[in-house]
């Protein structure tokens, strides 16, 4: 299959836009946008969908594309659901307390508006920060009882403000004294396309600037970054945007990613506000974003992908 083939199959996109790829950055960079809006077209159709207000049964599309079909039985990579199916990240549950003279690493986390964010471990400027939201109460550790896990709850303790450029009910931060700290949500969300989560949410598109580390590195906690042009990450981005996400998770149709032993690379995109978006790409296809412990993934194997992967590797 061709890149191409890979564009056509997800929604009918034009080979305008595609070949539009190959043009100058400028240009190249409105085709991204283009396919972008297209792939979501040809998912949604004209079915209007909130992500934040997401129903208790998934939404119907009503034109789903085709499944790419890439993956074969016996070719060494996991054969996926079908295409389209929209992959729906479950709420983060509420932790019972420990056993007696058990101990517990716990992620920080706050609970706002009924919703659970989690630190992602990236910090931003004081500029980025909007209003201020509210005080978590910083009460919440190890030997908590679920009944304690409750609005305003919290392992960490500050004050949490809006982030500019984000909607709330996927991105809060928390400024204490290491400065501001990222905490998102996507426990509720459903997902059709790669642009519903690297666009909508996390505006991936503006990215200014791109940088991998080994997976040998990340292991270690070496922080050896190898920059990568920009320009030649566009196509990249574009089939990210128009891909299917896929549930890759524990008692998924396909199965934990993470029990098929598939060799791994780290990607990151800086963007124009001085945020960054993680991804960590597994060799079948698979990109999954890395500041989320969900393993909902954009499934986008073929010739874009490889390169990009044997880049970063």
């Amino acid at each position: 299959m061709t890149d191409k083939d890979i564009f056509t199959a997800f929604g009918g996109i034009s080979g305008k836009y595609i070949d539009e790829a190959a043009a100058p950055r400028k240009t190249r960079r409105a085709a991204a946008l283009s396919i972008a809006a297209l792939a979501a077209c040809a998912a949604i159709a004209v079915f209007a969908w909130q992500p934040w207000d997401a129903p208790a049964a998934a939404p119907e599309a009503a034109s789903p594309a085709p499944t790419p079909g890439a993956a074969e039985p016996g070719n060494g990579v996991m054969v996926p659901a079908p295409t389209w199916e929209p992959a729906y990240i479950e709420p983060e549950p509420m932790p019972e307390a420990p056993e007696a003279g058990m101990a517990a690493d716990m992620i920080g986390f706050f609970i706002y508006g009924g919703r659970m964010y989690t630190q992602t471990g990236q910090y931003v400027p004081s500029s980025l920060l909007g209003d201020y939201v509210f005080s978590p109460t910083a009460d919440i550790d190890e030997w908590s009882g679920s009944e304690e896990y409750v609005e305003g709850a919290s392992s960490v303790g500050g004050e949490v403000y809006s982030v500019r450029g984000y909607d709330t009910n996927f991105r809060l931060a928390l400024a204490g004294g290491e400065g501001a700290e990222l905490y998102d949500c996507l426990g509720g969300l459903w997902l059709y396309s790669g642009a519903d989560l690297f666009e909508t949410c996390l505006h991936v598109e503006e990215y200014v600037s791109a940088y991998s580390v080994s997976d040998a590195d990340w292991e270690l906690g070496i922080d050896n970054r190898r920059a990568i042009d920009p320009e030649t990450l566009e196509p990249f981005v574009a089939t990210l945007l128009a891909s299917p996400m896929q549930d890759w998770g524990r008692g998924s149709e396909n199965g934990d990613i993470y029990d098929y032993g598939y060799a791994e690379a780290h990607l990151y995109f800086e963007l124009a506000d001085g945020t960054a978006v993680a991804l960590r790409l597994f060799e079948n296809g698979c990109v999954k974003y890395d500041g989320s412990a969900s393993r909902i993934c954009a499934y986008m194997p073929g010739a874009i992908f490889d390169e990009v992967f044997e880049m970063c590797s």
